[in-house]
């Protein structure tokens, strides 16, 4: 059983808190997204109350402890797995009076959705990976809670960007934005040890991970479930973007800019129907961008998208961690629905890992298990352009 401790620090300074036993743990880590955290720790007597409140707080008026500025950082023996703003706290107690603490979180990516830009920043032609370390780095201009950025690297790709003080857009809004254009940038919020000192590194490339690395999970072996859903609920055959109106006389009532019309042929070939989405891009005017957004989801999104997940025994000597997201994991499966055919598999894929659901190993439970999340490749076109 792999040996889990959590260990809570103050946001801004890092300053160590406490350390307590948590059970119902589970945590998960995203490409370009927050992961979540929960976990709940039993009040068994005053002293543990008194460690507990130094991480959830007790009281309206103390303002030294509590949701909103504490992190816990989740350790896999001696590596950091995640770190996790705790946003709420609730205490509680049962008919027999037992008194538990619940913790919720998210990991460090979701403090960048509650920090909003607010001064005019602009860009034109910049390279898109220095546009996101500089917003980042204008983020910790004030009241910094020590994130720094991985590299220097650029992706060749340059984009023009604006924004304004008065959309109250968050960094992590205008980061989400970014990544959602075609060929756009991905990144996560990782804290790393070296020489003995936890640093926060925002990592942000063309694609994350290594296309060199493949961790191999099967079944039967170490794959302990695993669904294969095709969902059209949110999707569509035909996209359009609609930005804001551009500014005008007064007078005058602008309409919003729409993109071009996207699709992808070979779903009308195949005798799909046409189903209609338009996505929203706020703060945006210029027609061609806006064809970029609607290009990227034409390519992401058309017809029934298939997420496959897989849950799997987590070893000691694991090669797979939160920080390898993005790299590549091959599953094979060999089951009553992917029978052997000739001898041979008829399902062995490989695929990038862009998020980990995980739940540590508990007295009831003597392994560690994650639930893989996978971005399938897709050969959908970007778009074929339609009808204005």
């Amino acid at each position: 059983m792999s040996f889990y401790r959590y260990q809570f620090c103050d946001l801004v300074t890092d300053r160590p808190i406490a350390e307590l036993d948590l059970g119902g743990v589970r945590f998960d880590r995203r490409i370009c997204q927050a992961g979540a955290f929960s976990g709940s720790v039993p009040v068994t007597s005053p002293e543990v109350a008194d460690k507990v409140a130094k991480v959830a707080g007790r009281r309206d008026n103390d303002l030294t402890s509590g949701p909103g500025r504490t992190v816990v950082h989740v350790w896999r023996g001696d590596r950091i797995w995640g770190t996790y703003l705790i946003w709420s706290a609730e205490p509680k107690a049962d008919a027999q009076g037992r008194v538990t603490v619940d913790l919720n979180g998210a990991s460090l990516e979701s403090y960048l959705h509650h920090r909003e830009i607010r001064s005019d920043t602009s860009f034109a032609g910049v390279d898109q990976l220095r546009i996101a370390r500089t917003l980042v780095q204008r983020m910790e201009a004030s009241r910094p809670i020590g994130l720094v950025p991985a590299d220097a690297r650029n992706s060749g790709v340059t984009r023009d960007a604006v924004y304004l003080a008065s959309e109250a857009l968050t960094y992590g809004d205008a980061l989400e934005d970014l990544s959602s254009h075609e060929e756009g940038p991905e990144w996560m919020v990782r804290t790393v040890v070296r020489g003995g000192e936890r640093i926060r590194e925002f990592v942000v490339a063309q694609r994350l991970g290594s296309t060199q690395t493949e961790h191999v999970f099967t079944q039967p072996g170490n794959v302990l479930g695993w669904s294969y859903p095709a969902d059209a609920t949110d999707t569509a055959t035909s996209w359009q973007a609609r930005g804001d109106a551009p500014e005008t006389d007064p007078e005058e009532e602008a309409e919003q800019v729409l993109s071009r019309i996207w699709a992808d042929p070979r779903f009308a070939e195949n005798g799909w129907p046409l189903l209609d989405r338009t996505v929203d891009a706020p703060g945006v005017t210029d027609r061609d961008t806006l064809d970029d957004h609607a290009r990227w989801w034409a390519r992401r999104s058309s017809g029934a998208v298939r997420f496959p997940q897989v849950t799997v025994r987590l070893d000691e000597q694991s090669t797979f961690t939160p920080d390898h997201l993005g790299d590549r994991a091959r599953l094979t499966l060999v089951n009553d629905w992917f029978p052997l055919v000739n001898g041979r598999p008829t399902f062995s894929n490989s695929w990038r890992v862009i998020g980990v659901e995980i739940t540590p190993a508990t007295r009831g439970q003597g392994q560690d298990t994650a639930t893989l999340i996978f971005e399938e490749p897709t050969d959908t076109a970007p778009g074929t352009e339609g009808t204005d």
